[in-house]
């Protein structure tokens, strides 16, 4: 079977701007969505929050 990779992204808008991250994968520059990888046995609502708590420092927990 082959391997795949499952990504959870969330959107955060604030005042008419939307919040995205830049960073360098594989030497590409990319602006994206802050989120990433689902880890195995792992739900999308805590994947989300595990990202932008490892990417961002921001608890989202109670945040609709």
């Amino acid at each position: 079977m082959g391997r795949f990779n499952i990504r959870v992204y969330g959107i955060w808008v604030k005042d008419g701007r939307l919040l995205v991250t830049d960073e360098i994968r594989f030497g590409l520059r990319m602006t994206k969505l802050p989120g990433g990888g689902l880890e195995f046995g792992e739900g999308l609502e805590k994947c989300l929050k595990r990202e932008w708590q490892e990417e961002l420092a921001i608890d989202i927990e109670g945040h609709p």
